[in-house]
């Protein structure tokens, strides 16, 4: 007579993992199509035309800008059947989702629970970052937010070389994906790991030297240029594209936008910092510098979303600590908030209102989760009494 297998054993085969990952995927691509369904084109300038000019044309010479560098997206797109706004909204929100995948995956890699994962991995695709390609889904950014998360996860598990071919293909989209694989070399080398530290490290030299004969081959062969903006994002001795940033920016304006990128995770990565399992802590203190050099040649507030796969699992080491209906109220209302931060629909509330709320459950999640560490962490004291009765 076979045996039955047991709970424990059905939960940890590959069967059940897969089809887990499978269902989370499906959700999160269905909530985020229905965001981008409803979310209004911006009201404002954007990159649309300049890519769209580089998915129909391969190379649109004499072009003049930072974005006309960035061709990797708009050649697949390009050349793939359907309307240009199907397209890129498709591209942006399945992009997204499998980022949401490769955070919950490397949550578990640095031995998160799967609770804390399905956390970070929500956190993840309702973030303002991701919602914000949702509303213009014309740039590179979708693509570098499942760049980090997969990289990073991949040399972790050491597929040193997958990571590398990754970031490397990754620069013709956009320069962060060179990131990850500099940030893990440096923690590698904090442990004094020479091997994965120098093999990250060449792989990140040779993403890097791909992305300068990139940029120097077309201005070479097609006379392409940054143009005024990249050329002032280059300017580093003048404060590059963080001067020109704070320069059309009121003091109030500058902090909302910082402010609104992270919102509650403010809170609680700080405090996920303390919890975090070494690998997470060593790669996020690492990834700060990293973080500050994209913060000043970059546009900041939208800079730092590129590092979410860090911050969003030390705030779900937070959350995982708390009762569920706290946990998923704050995850709820920082969606909320990005509902109108980051898709901008107009139908949602202020967001004021769901962003100081998530900060306010995220407090409560802090002082709640730190008092059960000090709680767990507290020795048991016997009972002398009873054993003396014994």
């Amino acid at each position: 007579m076979t045996a039955r297998p047991s709970l424990v054993s059905c939960l940890r085969s590959p069967n059940f993992r897969d089809a887990t990952l499978a269902a989370l995927f499906a959700t999160l691509v269905g909530a985020l199509t229905l965001i981008a369904w409803f979310s209004p084109a911006p009201d404002r300038v954007t990159d649309r035309g300049l890519y769209e000019m580089t998915a129909a044309q391969v190379i649109v010479p004499d072009c003049s800008d930072l974005q006309c560098f960035r061709v990797l997206v708009p050649w697949v797109l390009g050349r793939l059947p359907g309307s240009s706004g199907f397209r890129w909204k498709a591209y942006a929100v399945l992009s997204n989702a499998a980022a949401a995948l490769a955070v919950f995956s490397l949550c578990l890699t640095f031995g998160l629970s799967r609770r804390a994962a399905v956390m970070a991995a929500a956190t993840s695709a309702f973030g303002f970052g991701s919602f914000y390609t949702l509303h213009d889904p014309f740039t590179s950014d979708s693509l570098m937010f499942l760049v980090g998360p997969l990289v990073t996860n991949q040399l972790l598990i050491g597929h040193s070389a997958f990571a590398g071919a990754v970031g490397i293909v990754g620069v013709l989209a956009k320069e962060f994906s060179a990131a990850p694989l500099y940030a893990f070399s440096a923690s590698q080398a904090i442990q004094r790991r020479w091997g994965p530290a120098l093999r990250a490290l060449l792989s990140g030299n040779f993403a890097f030297l791909t992305w300068t004969t990139l940029t120097i081959g077309l201005m070479l062969k097609f006379n392409y240029s940054w143009g005024y903006s990249g050329i002032g994002s280059a300017n580093v001795t003048h404060g590059a594209a963080l001067a020109l940033w704070m320069r059309d920016q009121s003091a109030r304006g500058m902090l909302s936008a910082m402010f609104n990128e992270f919102g509650a995770l403010y809170v609680l990565a700080p405090v996920g910092l303390v919890l975090a399992p070494r690998r997470l802590r060593e790669l996020a203190m690492v990834s700060v510098p990293i973080a500050a050099i994209f913060c000043v040649v970059q546009q900041p507030d939208r800079a730092l979303w590129n590092f979410h796969y860090l911050v969003v699992p030390l705030g779900a080491l937070v959350l995982e600590r708390v009762s569920d209906g706290l946990a998923w109220a704050v995850i709820g209302l920082f969606a909320l908030a990005n509902l109108r931060i980051g898709a901008q629909l107009p139908f949602v509330p202020p967001a004021r209102f769901a962003l100081g709320g998530s900060v306010l459950l995220a407090v409560l999640s802090t002082v709640s989760a730190l008092r059960n560490r000090r709680r767990s962490s507290r020795p048991a004291i016997p009972n002398v009494i009873h054993e003396v009765g014994q």
